[in-house]
Protein backbone atom coordinates (compact mmCIF):
# COMPACT_ATOMS: atom_id res chain seq x y z
CA UNK A 1 0.00 0.00 0.00
CA UNK A 2 1.31 3.70 -0.93
CA UNK A 3 4.08 2.30 -2.87
CA UNK A 4 6.02 4.60 -4.91
CA UNK A 5 9.35 3.66 -6.04
CA UNK A 6 11.75 5.32 -8.97
CA UNK A 7 13.91 2.50 -10.58
CA UNK A 8 16.63 4.15 -12.51
CA UNK A 9 18.02 2.17 -15.78
CA UNK A 10 21.06 0.50 -15.69
CA UNK A 11 21.02 0.56 -11.96
CA UNK A 12 20.99 -2.54 -9.14
CA UNK A 13 18.34 -2.00 -6.87
CA UNK A 14 18.03 -4.43 -3.78
CA UNK A 15 14.27 -4.74 -2.11
CA UNK A 16 14.74 -5.72 1.30
CA UNK A 17 12.19 -6.80 4.08
CA UNK A 18 11.36 -9.34 6.72
CA UNK A 19 9.56 -12.34 5.73
CA UNK A 20 5.76 -11.15 4.53
CA UNK A 21 6.53 -8.12 4.31
CA UNK A 22 5.24 -7.65 0.76
CA UNK A 23 8.94 -7.92 -1.13
CA UNK A 24 7.50 -10.68 -3.79
CA UNK A 25 4.32 -8.65 -4.39
CA UNK A 26 6.33 -6.03 -5.55
CA UNK A 27 8.22 -7.98 -7.82
CA UNK A 28 5.46 -9.30 -9.28
CA UNK A 29 3.67 -5.95 -9.94
CA UNK A 30 6.43 -5.18 -11.32
CA UNK A 31 7.33 -7.85 -13.74
CA UNK A 32 3.58 -7.60 -15.06
CA UNK A 33 2.26 -10.71 -13.14
CA UNK A 34 -0.03 -8.96 -10.79
CA UNK A 35 -2.22 -5.59 -11.93
CA UNK A 36 -2.23 -3.21 -8.97
CA UNK A 37 -5.68 -2.86 -7.81
CA UNK A 38 -5.06 0.84 -7.73
CA UNK A 39 -2.12 2.80 -9.24
CA UNK A 40 0.46 3.11 -12.03
CA UNK A 41 3.52 1.70 -13.08
CA UNK A 42 5.06 4.50 -15.13
CA UNK A 43 8.12 3.62 -17.85
CA UNK A 44 9.73 6.13 -19.41
CA UNK A 45 6.96 8.88 -17.62
CA UNK A 46 4.41 6.65 -19.87
CA UNK A 47 1.37 4.53 -17.90
CA UNK A 48 2.18 0.89 -18.62
CA UNK A 49 -0.42 -0.58 -20.52
CA UNK A 50 -2.25 -4.20 -20.39
CA UNK A 51 -1.29 -4.47 -23.83
CA UNK A 52 2.37 -3.02 -23.84
CA UNK A 53 2.92 -5.61 -20.65
CA UNK A 54 3.87 -8.80 -22.61
CA UNK A 55 6.51 -6.69 -24.76
CA UNK A 56 8.03 -5.40 -21.63
CA UNK A 57 8.04 -8.66 -20.34
CA UNK A 58 10.01 -9.73 -23.15
CA UNK A 59 12.77 -7.65 -22.10
CA UNK A 60 12.94 -9.20 -18.73
CA UNK A 61 14.83 -12.18 -17.40
CA UNK A 62 13.42 -13.16 -13.96
CA UNK A 63 14.27 -15.50 -11.55
CA UNK A 64 12.10 -16.46 -8.73
CA UNK A 65 13.17 -18.68 -5.67
CA UNK A 66 11.00 -21.48 -6.98
CA UNK A 67 12.45 -23.24 -10.58
CA UNK A 68 10.47 -24.80 -12.86
CA UNK A 69 12.60 -27.13 -15.03
CA UNK A 70 11.62 -29.54 -18.06
CA UNK A 71 12.10 -33.45 -18.04
CA UNK A 72 15.02 -32.65 -20.82
CA UNK A 73 18.37 -31.40 -21.10
CA UNK A 74 20.39 -28.62 -19.25
CA UNK A 75 20.23 -26.99 -23.05
CA UNK A 76 17.09 -27.21 -23.15
CA UNK A 77 15.93 -25.95 -20.05
CA UNK A 78 18.38 -22.93 -20.45
CA UNK A 79 16.34 -21.98 -23.83
CA UNK A 80 13.02 -23.32 -23.08
CA UNK A 81 10.79 -22.95 -26.33
CA UNK A 82 13.29 -23.03 -28.56
CA UNK A 83 14.10 -26.21 -30.74
CA UNK A 84 17.14 -28.01 -30.09
CA UNK A 85 18.80 -27.19 -33.40
CA UNK A 86 17.71 -23.26 -32.79
CA UNK A 87 19.32 -23.12 -29.82
CA UNK A 88 22.31 -20.15 -29.89
CA UNK A 89 25.47 -22.17 -27.94
CA UNK A 90 27.27 -19.41 -28.02
CA UNK A 91 24.45 -17.65 -26.07
CA UNK A 92 23.45 -20.60 -23.98
CA UNK A 93 27.98 -20.86 -23.15
CA UNK A 94 27.83 -17.18 -21.36
CA UNK A 95 25.02 -17.33 -19.83
CA UNK A 96 26.45 -20.71 -18.34
CA UNK A 97 29.90 -19.12 -17.39
CA UNK A 98 27.33 -16.19 -15.90
CA UNK A 99 25.81 -18.25 -13.41
CA UNK A 100 28.79 -20.40 -12.78
CA UNK A 101 27.05 -23.35 -14.01
CA UNK A 102 30.34 -24.58 -16.24
CA UNK A 103 32.07 -26.62 -13.64
CA UNK A 104 28.46 -28.30 -12.81
CA UNK A 105 27.93 -29.21 -16.35
CA UNK A 106 31.86 -30.14 -17.02
CA UNK A 107 31.99 -32.97 -13.99
CA UNK A 108 28.36 -34.72 -15.73
CA UNK A 109 29.01 -37.44 -18.02
CA UNK A 110 27.05 -36.34 -20.33
CA UNK A 111 27.70 -32.56 -20.48
CA UNK A 112 25.18 -29.73 -20.97
CA UNK A 113 22.87 -32.99 -22.83
CA UNK A 114 22.30 -34.31 -19.51
CA UNK A 115 18.75 -35.46 -19.29
CA UNK A 116 17.32 -33.63 -15.64
CA UNK A 117 14.36 -35.65 -15.22
CA UNK A 118 11.24 -34.39 -14.10
CA UNK A 119 10.89 -31.19 -12.16
CA UNK A 120 15.12 -30.99 -11.80
CA UNK A 121 14.44 -34.64 -10.18
CA UNK A 122 18.17 -35.54 -10.72
CA UNK A 123 19.98 -32.13 -9.73
CA UNK A 124 20.45 -30.71 -6.57
CA UNK A 125 18.18 -27.23 -5.25
CA UNK A 126 21.50 -25.42 -6.52
CA UNK A 127 21.93 -26.46 -9.59
CA UNK A 128 18.65 -26.16 -10.21
CA UNK A 129 18.79 -22.72 -9.57
CA UNK A 130 21.85 -22.10 -11.35
CA UNK A 131 19.73 -23.33 -14.02
CA UNK A 132 17.18 -20.88 -13.47
CA UNK A 133 19.82 -18.36 -13.44
CA UNK A 134 21.14 -19.37 -17.28
CA UNK A 135 17.83 -19.33 -18.52
CA UNK A 136 17.00 -15.86 -17.35
CA UNK A 137 20.70 -14.65 -18.72
CA UNK A 138 20.10 -16.43 -22.08
CA UNK A 139 18.40 -14.10 -24.71
CA UNK A 140 20.33 -11.04 -22.60
CA UNK A 141 17.53 -8.91 -21.45
CA UNK A 142 17.72 -5.36 -20.80
CA UNK A 143 16.04 -5.90 -16.55
CA UNK A 144 17.17 -9.01 -14.75
CA UNK A 145 14.94 -9.87 -11.63
CA UNK A 146 16.25 -12.01 -8.72
CA UNK A 147 13.63 -13.07 -6.63
CA UNK A 148 15.63 -14.91 -3.62
CA UNK A 149 17.06 -16.73 -6.60
CA UNK A 150 20.46 -17.53 -4.93
CA UNK A 151 18.52 -18.67 -1.88
CA UNK A 152 19.24 -22.89 -2.65
CA UNK A 153 22.93 -21.83 -3.14
CA UNK A 154 25.63 -22.10 -0.43
CA UNK A 155 27.57 -18.68 0.01
CA UNK A 156 30.53 -19.08 -1.79
CA UNK A 157 28.80 -19.83 -5.25
CA UNK A 158 26.09 -17.17 -4.35
CA UNK A 159 29.22 -14.64 -3.77
CA UNK A 160 30.70 -15.92 -7.34
CA UNK A 161 27.32 -15.51 -9.25
CA UNK A 162 26.21 -12.09 -7.79
CA UNK A 163 29.98 -10.90 -8.48
CA UNK A 164 29.46 -12.41 -12.15
CA UNK A 165 25.70 -10.64 -12.02
CA UNK A 166 26.78 -7.32 -10.61
CA UNK A 167 29.92 -7.09 -13.59
CA UNK A 168 26.74 -6.51 -15.48
CA UNK A 169 25.64 -3.15 -13.31
CA UNK A 170 26.08 -0.08 -15.68
CA UNK A 171 24.35 -2.46 -18.55
CA UNK A 172 21.29 -3.39 -17.21
CA UNK A 173 18.43 -2.56 -14.64
CA UNK A 174 19.16 -5.31 -11.94
CA UNK A 175 16.41 -5.65 -9.23
CA UNK A 176 16.96 -8.01 -6.53
CA UNK A 177 15.31 -9.38 -3.23
CA UNK A 178 18.18 -11.63 -0.97
CA UNK A 179 17.57 -13.68 1.72
CA UNK A 180 21.05 -12.95 3.05
CA UNK A 181 21.08 -8.56 2.89
CA UNK A 182 24.79 -8.72 2.74
CA UNK A 183 24.27 -9.84 -0.66
CA UNK A 184 22.68 -6.55 -1.67
CA UNK A 185 25.84 -4.33 -0.46
CA UNK A 186 26.81 -3.47 -4.20
CA UNK A 187 23.32 -2.39 -4.85
CA UNK A 188 23.00 1.43 -5.98
CA UNK A 189 20.19 1.53 -3.72
CA UNK A 190 17.65 -0.73 -1.14
CA UNK A 191 14.01 0.16 -0.92
CA UNK A 192 13.75 -1.65 2.82
CA UNK A 193 9.58 -3.06 3.41
CA UNK A 194 7.82 -3.30 5.99
CA UNK A 195 4.35 -4.09 6.09
CA UNK A 196 3.65 -3.73 2.91
CA UNK A 197 4.67 -0.10 2.50
CA UNK A 198 8.60 1.34 1.99
CA UNK A 199 9.85 2.04 5.53
CA UNK A 200 12.99 3.32 4.17
CA UNK A 201 15.46 3.79 1.26
CA UNK A 202 19.43 4.03 0.76
CA UNK A 203 22.81 2.54 0.27
CA UNK A 204 23.18 -0.68 2.37
CA UNK A 205 26.18 1.30 4.47
CA UNK A 206 23.25 3.94 5.33
CA UNK A 207 20.11 1.68 6.16
CA UNK A 208 23.00 -0.06 8.03
CA UNK A 209 23.89 2.86 10.00
CA UNK A 210 20.37 4.39 10.34
CA UNK A 211 17.53 1.88 10.36
CA UNK A 212 17.35 -0.55 13.84
CA UNK A 213 14.66 -2.75 11.36
CA UNK A 214 16.98 -3.05 8.63
CA UNK A 215 20.71 -3.77 11.04
CA UNK A 216 18.28 -6.06 13.14
CA UNK A 217 17.36 -8.67 10.29
CA UNK A 218 20.99 -7.99 8.51
CA UNK A 219 22.36 -9.51 11.83
CA UNK A 220 19.79 -12.40 12.51
CA UNK A 221 20.50 -13.74 9.12
CA UNK A 222 24.32 -13.24 9.03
Amino acid sequence: KDINISIPINKTIGIAGPSGSGKSTIIDILVGLLEPEKGEILVDKTILASKDIERLQNDIGYVSQAIFLSDATILENIAPGVSLQAIDLSKANRAINLACLDKVIAELPNGIKTVVGERGVQLSGGQRQRIGIARALYNDPSILVFDEATSALDMNIEEAIMSEILSLSGQKTIIMIAHRLSTLKNCDLIYFIDKGSVDDSGDYKMLMKKNKKFKKIENLIS
